[in-house]
């Protein structure tokens, strides 16, 4: 490498540092640190009137990333066209590790991370398998992908049984203050202060949880499941009894339905601008054009992850709350 590109890597990891507001000498941890903090506050949805907000949150995600993925001890050696690793991406942009003990760990960074780590050999042979007729697929190799969807599958069914579970411990955990309290209180009085306390702790917790990215959006997606099931228990154990219990869980599958066709017409709309994009590209555009319909594209594409997180959080929340 040549003393110009030398100078030209060093400018530009000082930019990195400088973005993220810490010294050349910050270990991984104050870049993670100080990448979260300013993160929750360039986010795009918390500045929609700033025109400059996104450019200013995809150059601090840059940042981070090129300084995360190959820190500060590879000087030269800084691959511009770095992937940061799914899993803590999605992780960061859905809530981040506030909402952890909550929700887990969203199982679309590790598929994503899955698809990303399959080799060339891998991706080609799947397009091929997929384009070719099923007639020139042997019964061994229909076998053996059977197989091994299979395997995938027990996988996937097992991490999700351990991440409920879990979770289920941290929510049993947590309740298990409040029940206590109340339980052991030496009369109402006592139990209504006890009730108020947790109350208070919760609410506190909850500002703190908001202001995490996509935070308020996470916020209700739990607390719907929440009050869903507290409803759905209370009505199955009222006056109507089973009846009751029916209603409630009606309620709830209209509303996973409506979700769910949300998330597909969000998709939709993503592929059609991509088509757009495609079809631009095709008859000439300019930069400007471009680019706009690249910045439209990201902001689509985000939503409908989101959507898709949303649905798979719902999902395990419900799980849950019925261990």
């Amino acid at each position: 490498m040549g003393d110009a590109s030398r100078l030209l890597v060093s400018s530009r990891k000082k930019e990195r540092y400088d973005l993220l507001g810490v010294p050349a000498s910050a270990t991984p941890a104050d870049i993670k640190k100080a990448y979260r903090k300013l993160a929750i506050k360039l986010h795009p949805d918390k500045n929609p009137d700033d025109p400059e907000g996104e450019e200013k949150f995809k150059a601090l995600a840059a940042a981070y990333q090129v300084l995360n993925e190959f820190g500060p001890s590879t000087p030269g050696l800084v691959n511009e066209d770095a992937v940061m690793d799914p899993e803590e991406v999605f992780g960061g942009l859905f809530g981040g590790d506030r909402f952890r003990d909550i929700i887990g760990t969203v199982s679309l960074g590790r598929e994503m991370k899955e698809a990303l780590q399959k080799d060339s050999s891998e991706l080609q042979a799947e397009a091929e398998g997929q384009a070719d007729s099923a007639s020139k697929i042997t019964p061994e190799q229909e076998a053996a992908k059977a197989q091994e969807e299979q395997r995938l599958a027990q996988e996937k069914a097992a991490q999700r049984e351990e991440r409920v579970s879990e979770l289920a411990d941290k929510l049993a955990r947590k309740l298990s203050i409040y029940a206590e309290s109340v339980h052991t209180a030496d009369n109402e009085a006592h139990a209504d202060e006890a009730r108020a306390g947790f109350c208070e702790i919760v609410h506190l917790e909850a500002q703190e949880l908001k202001q995490e990215n996509f935070g308020v959006e996470l916020l209700h997606a739990v607390g719907f499941v929440y009050t869903a099931k507290s409803r759905h228990y209370l009505a199955a154990h009222g006056m109507f009894g089973s009846l009751g219990g029916f209603f409630h869980a009606a309620s709830s599958s209209i509303h996973t339905v409506r979700e769910t066709v949300s998330t597909l017409h969000a998709a939709l709309e993503l592929k059609k601008v991509f088509e757009e994009l495609a079809k631009a590209e095709e008859e000439g555009i300019t930069e400007e054009r471009k680019k706009q319909l690249e910045d439209k594209a990201a902001e689509k594409g985000l939503r409908t992850l989101f959507k898709s997180a949303k649905l798979e959080v719902e999902s395990i929340v419900r799980d849950v709350s019925s261990v």
